[in-house]
């Protein structure tokens, strides 16, 4: 193999992982921007086109568009105080120059009126480049359970209990 071939290769690889770690990244700063009610970061970390949806508390079509999403992380923001998300199992595919797939578990705990919640689920992405930066333009969340800790986690009958104070409407 030729010293030009193997520099080519290397460059591409080392591509790969900056990718990857940016998008890491990304993961990263939208639970401290969630977490940390950081919104101009918010603002940042989507695309403009963003589509999200959370699966099975919201009833409806999905929030589509940057402030379609921050608005409801925003009522997400109001309704639980005292949240902290942890994410792991990062499972990040690059499928183009500048789109991306990725997938995690999350485990979050945060309070509302008084009661402890813990939850956890899972998080589907699709990423894209826009100009240097990664932007998140595809978000599922996925409640697998969210419950109080009077009502238990390991009931599977009360693994998921309602969204406080009601279901959440389209663009809350």
């Amino acid at each position: 193999m030729e010293l030009a071939q193997r520099v080519e290769q290397l460059e591409a690889a080392q591509r790969k992982f900056a990718d990857k770690d940016e998008l890491w990244r990304l993961i990263t700063r939208y639970a401290r921007a969630v977490d940390e009610e950081i919104d101009a970061e918010q603002s940042a970390i989507f695309s403009d086109d963003v589509v999200m949806e959370t699966r099975p508390w919201f009833t409806g079509k999905p929030h589509q568009g940057k402030d379609a999403v921050v608005k409801s992380f925003r009522h997400y923001i109001a309704t639980f105080g005292n949240r902290r998300r942890f994410i792991t199992n990062e499972q990040i595919d690059l499928t183009g120059a500048n789109s991306a797939t990725g997938w995690a578990n999350w485990l979050v705990l945060h309070a509302h009126n008084g009661e402890s919640y813990c939850g956890w689920g899972a998080y589907e992405w699709d990423f894209v480049r826009v100009g240097a930066a990664w932007k998140i333009s595809k978000m599922i969340i996925i409640v697998e359970c969210m419950t109080t800790l009077a009502e238990g986690w390991g009931d599977a009958e009360k693994m998921v209990s309602g969204y406080p104070g009601g279901k959440q409407k389209k663009g809350d």
